[in-house]
């Protein structure tokens, strides 16, 4: 057995504290309070593919973002993943996140951004005259550490720089994310949960806002081998605090291990609907593709790619 320190033993005290005490509060704002809702927005194309769940299923790079605490339990010394995904036809979403094992715990850095195409600045004097044009983005640096707690349990803390710019305004401040990972005593079962975008009211052009913190809870089965291949079922509960709750639900079907198929969906949303990928690995690359589904008009489909890198 893992002998417990006394600082894994605080940090799954302070999340299960947060995990019980937040989701009362959860649903105090109405839409539109948060800002910088770009932290809401996943890395990795696998997760996407599956319906853009992650919290118990997400293993490697990708986990930095979802709940680094999975990755002590995962099978790497290294893992790297960069990310693009178009996004409405009018955002790129970049990303990139490395974990790393040192000891006992896992060490991740993850970088993310949301770049908008060029948009017309218009004068109030005389009304819609162009005066020029700009590019709004968002950036965010994350750094996290998870560590074992037992055999069984493992917790994790991130903490991150956030920024964001429009036109002549900009707005920046941290924010932290705590995480939990259990495996249990049933073969292929796991557990997770986490809080992220925890910390203070920022200020843009005078106007204070919340960062979008959102709990997050879910599970991952893989069973023992279904039709020559191997399946992981996962599924994500969302609370955010300035809304009602979500779900995401997403399935994967490894027919080799070199080739995955994905599907998913996304509950209680009014514009985001089903999902599908696929993966490939060769050796020490993978490279996975996601589709997304967007139901209201005007919105374009999103496609994401990335590329992984375990070693």
């Amino acid at each position: 057995m893992t002998r417990k320190t006394p600082i894994a033993v605080t940090l799954l005290s302070v999340v299960l504290v947060l995990l019980v005490a937040l989701p009362g509060s959860a649903w105090a704002g109405n839409p539109g309070e948060a800002g910088m809702l770009f932290l809401r927005m996943g890395v990795g194309a696998r997760e996407a593919g599956m319906g853009e769940t992650g919290v118990a299923s997400s293993r490697g790079a990708a986990a930095v973002w979802w709940n680094p605490a999975n990755n002590v339990f995962a099978d790497f010394e290294t893992s790297l993943v960069l990310q693009h995904h178009r996004y409405l036809g009018l955002f790129n979403q970049e990303a990139a996140a490395v974990a790393h094992r040192i000891g006992p715990g896992v060490v991740g850095v993850m970088f993310t951004g949301l770049f908008s195409d060029t948009i017309d600045r218009y004068s109030a004097e005389p009304v819609g005259r162009v005066e020029g044009s700009f590019k709004p983005y968002d950036i965010a640096f994350g750094l996290s550490y998870a560590h074992p707690l037992g055999d069984r349990f493992a917790v994790s803390a991130t903490g991150k720089f956030v920024y964001e710019r429009i036109d002549r305004d900009s707005a920046s401040g941290l924010a932290f994310d705590l995480g939990i990972s259990h495996v249990a005593l049933i073969d292929g079962l796991v557990f997770g949960a986490a809080v992220t975008n925890l910390g203070g009211r920022l200020t843009m052009e005078d106007e204070p806002f919340d960062l979008p913190r959102t709990i997050r809870a879910g599970a991952a089965w893989t069973p023992p081998a279904v039709a020559g291949g191997k399946v992981t079922l996962a599924g994500d509960v969302l609370f955010p605090r300035d809304g009602t709750e979500k779900a995401h639900v997403g399935a994967e079907y490894r027919m080799l291990p070199e080739f995955s198929l994905r599907l998913g969906s996304r509950v209680n949303y009014e514009s985001q609907g089903l999902t599908a990928g696929a993966g490939f690995r060769t050796g020490r690359l993978g490279v996975d593709y996601a589709y997304s589904d967007m139901t209201t008009d005007g919105f374009n489909d999103g496609h994401k790619f990335s590329l992984g890198f375990v070693w």
